[in-house]
């Protein structure tokens, strides 16, 4: 009895002992993997609120605007102005025409559920939205909360409410949600105020828009308050409902959320990413003088909440992780417990003999089903396997690497050779790596392309070593690693790179390789080929004036009024600042004149809306001088076409601007 106790207790230990081992091997190697996983975490929610930071105040800059462009339309000015002068005749003739355009508003941005026109004692003069009602429609609003923020705003000054309840269309039928108040007053040409106009957002309409609700990521949820903690967005699965109080409901994350203008907080279960944005600082990036809000309506909290990696959820990730660190801590255990064995064998031998022969053949099975287990892992690994022989045969591959070629074992091994699978323009590069292999057992790498059976082509990178016995090659072991993400992810970054930010158009390094293809092309058809260089008349002058802002919206229009003037297959770039332009193929320079001079023509009679004071409509004209020139396809490159055309337009210049030469 003795004896079994004091055997108990050194399988106890034999058992703790290398479980804490493990454990103590193991523990930095899953804390620098939770660690970076957090890193991730943070990194894609910082994204996704930046996102959706942006596209609220993209939202919320839309509507100002469109509110302000609604109140200086001269028809709706003029109907005030008819109304404080009691000119009746010329009232009735606007007011059909003023409904008639705020019912279209309100149908075609979909995103308001009623315009108001108010005279200035707070009279509803006009609705749309809602409903459609003659004037006078009775109903005062002098005692709102609208009208009194708005009745002391100087022109292009904007007052916004903060989100309620109220009233919208959807569908045919009006259903409660969630709206906003942007109103602003009208003035006439002298800053006399004319009255107000009010426009009703549906709130829950723009933020349906959303990044987190269109495709947040799989957990990633919003938070939105304002700046009394209320809820501002739409219901929640954890109970949280439009108005609620997120002070009330979790004050610890309202006070890190109120004490900070940004930051994260770390939850339980979940990290939260979160900013401020002030609506009332955002008059400088849309048309707004001022904006002004209820107290303590601002800031709003935006925050994104992500899964917090966890140990468990990195476990579950893939459950041969768990089969293999069950496998680690049992063969622990085991070889503990046979040390422990192996101290009692001299004195229980043929008992511990017996006691052996048993433990033996569990270690057998055990030992089977770990390399069934280690199989497994083999063919269904993500990245693929294989082996090939001297020649460069294929003696061994695993399953995953067979479903990318679309190929059964049977039919490639020892059949085929692996470089038959690789496309010939990336053969050499295998072939130079398998050298690598075959010479005194050398590692080698290289990047391929491989052929499929489907036809599809799978880029991949493959790092191999040589199996090597009693200095003699045996094979080769691969590793594959799929390149499809990558790949797709270089191709999205290099046509980024070709692109211009502000215009959308093509740069300097697209026109030159675009340029040597079109021109080998025009050399080896005798297609012709010419050129167009645009640059805008005083676009200096337009900067100096009005603001380098208002000199992109011009850039920005000469884009979109080009794109519509030139075929599919012109090639349209921006060179640098006011500077354009444009490669023609299959085209001959009387054709070009003909091109350039239909877009001259439409640049001059195409205004860019400014929103500013420069102009009574808020527009402003430019034109633009154009050079053209015939490309020759037996010069080395595109330049002196381009010297040809900047000396036309030079000559347009000179002789008065707004020419084609």
């Amino acid at each position: 009895m003795m004896r079994l106790k004091t055997l108990g207790a050194r399988l106890v230990i034999a058992t703790i002992v290398p479980l804490l081992l493990v454990t103590a091997m193991l523990y930095p190697i899953f804390r620098t993997h939770l660690e970076t996983r957090l890193d991730s975490s943070r990194h894609g929610a910082t994204t996704l609120l930046n996102a959706e930071y942006d596209a609220l105040l993209h939202g919320m800059n839309e509507s100002f605007n469109q509110v302000l462009a609604v109140a200086e339309l001269p028809i709706l000015q003029r109907h005030l102005h008819n109304v404080r002068e009691g000119a009746l005749e010329d009232r009735e003739d606007t007011l059909e025409q003023l409904a008639a355009m705020l019912e279209t508003l309100a149908t075609h941005f979909g995103r308001y559920t009623r315009l108001v026109l108010l005279d200035t004692s707070g009279e509803e003069l006009l609705e749309a939205g809602s409903r459609l009602l003659p004037y006078p429609t009775g109903t005062r609003y002098a005692q709102s909360g609208f009208f009194r923020g708005t009745e002391r705003l100087p022109p292009r000054g904007l007052y916004v409410s903060a989100p309620r309840l109220g009233e919208s269309r959807r569908d045919g039928k009006t259903v409660t949600t969630a709206v906003i108040d942007i109103a602003t007053p009208v003035f006439d040409q002298q800053g006399q105020r004319l009255g107000m106009l009010l426009f009703t957002l549906d709130w829950h309409y723009l933020t349906a828009s959303l990044p987190h609700a269109i495709d947040s990521g799989e957990g990633a949820r919003a938070v939105m308050v304002d700046g009394q903690g209320k809820w501002l967005l739409p219901d929640t699965e954890e109970g949280m409902r439009f108005g609620d109080s997120l002070a009330e409901r979790y004050p610890q994350v309202w006070h890190e959320l109120a004490t900070r203008a940004q930051g994260e907080i770390l939850l339980d279960d979940d990290l939260l990413r979160f900013r401020t944005q002030d609506i009332r600082a955002a008059a400088e990036s849309n048309k707004a003088g001022m904006i002004v809000t209820p107290p303590a309506a601002q800031p709003w909290r935006l925050g994104i909440v992500v899964p917090r990696p966890g140990l468990s959820g990195l476990l579950a990730e893939n459950p041969w992780q768990i089969a293999v660190l069950g496998l680690i801590y049992l063969l622990a255990v085991v070889v503990g417990m046979l040390w422990v064995l192996s101290l009692h064998r001299q004195r229980y031998l043929r008992r511990q003999a017996m006691e052996f022969s048993r433990e033996a053949q569990r270690l057998a099975r055990e030992s089977q089903q770990y390399a069934g287990e280690v199989q497994d892992l083999y063919e269904n690994a993500p990245c693929g396997y294989h082996s090939l022989d001297h020649d460069g045969r294929i003696v061994k591959i695993n399953r995953t690497e067979l479903e990318w070629l679309g190929y059964r074992a049977d039919e490639v091994i020892d059949t085929c050779h692996y470089r038959d699978f690789v496309t010939p323009d990336t053969r050499a590069a295998f072939d130079d790596a398998f050298r690598d292999v075959l010479s005194a057992g050398q590692e080698g790498a290289a990047e391929c392309v491989l052929m499929c059976r489907d036809g599809t082509r799978l880029p991949v990178i493959i790092q191999a070593s040589a199996h090597v016995i009693e200095e003699r090659f045996q094979y080769s072991r691969a590793t594959v690693f799929d390149l499809s993400e990558r790949k797709k992810l270089e191709a999205r970054l290099a046509e980024q790179a070709m692109a211009d930010p502000l215009t959308g158009l093509w740069n300097r390094r697209y026109l030159k390789g675009q340029a040597a293809k079109e021109m080998a092309r025009a050399r080896r058809g005798g297609s012709p080929l010419s050129l167009i260089v645009i640059d805008l008349d005083h676009f200096k002058r337009i900067n100096d004036t009005h603001g380098h802002d208002v000199g992109d919206l011009v850039l920005q229009s000469f884009a979109d009024t080009a794109r519509i003037q030139l075929r599919e297959g012109d090639i349209l770039c921006r060179m640098g600042g006011e500077e354009f332009v444009i490669l023609l193929p299959d085209t001959a320079p009387e054709q070009a004149m003909q091109v350039a001079e239909r877009l001259r023509l439409a640049v001059s009679t195409t205004s860019v809306e400014i929103g500013g004071e420069v102009v009574a409509t808020g527009c402003l004209t430019y034109t633009a001088s154009l050079g053209v020139a015939r490309v020759d396809p037996e010069e080395a490159s595109l330049e002196p076409a381009i010297k040809r055309a900047d000396e036309a337009l030079y000559a347009a210049k000179n002789a008065g601007r707004n020419r084609v030469h």
